[in-house]
């Protein structure tokens, strides 16, 4: 039996850092939806997913990034994962979505991205 699915929120610098760590199958996924919900208008500039201690995710997983960066998209939020493992880049690549996300090697620099694209639509 592997780490059951766990997900924690917090805000850090006007941006929600989302931690996904263990198992992520249909049972564990709903977790990871409700924390993934963008908060558009007053909310965090945008939301980072740290997935370095995922440990299995399958096409339910999958399915519920593409709806979060659907969500973030319509919100004109950015949603970045950060630290992919490579369980989770493995799925990525072989259902070809890899060019669908911004990816960074660690949540400073996921962070920094989202902040970046903050500042760059308060620009226009």
């Amino acid at each position: 039996m592997g780490v059951e699915a766990e997900v924690t929120v917090t805000t850090v610098d006007e941006v929600r850092i989302v931690q996904a760590v263990g198992e992520f199958d249909p049972d564990g996924d709903e977790s990871l939806a409700e924390g993934l919900v963008p908060r558009a208008g007053g909310g965090p500039w945008g939301t980072v997913l740290d997935v370095a201690k995922v440990t299995f995710a399958d096409s339910s997983f999958l399915h519920t990034l593409l709806a979060a960066k659907a969500e973030h998209e319509r919100a004109g939020v950015p949603l970045v994962l950060a630290q992919v493992p490579p369980v989770v880049q493995r799925l990525l690549a072989l259902t070809d979505v890899t060019g669908a996300f911004d990816l960074t090697s660690d949540v400073p620099a996921a962070v920094a991205l989202v902040r970046a694209r903050h500042d760059e639509a308060g620009r226009r």
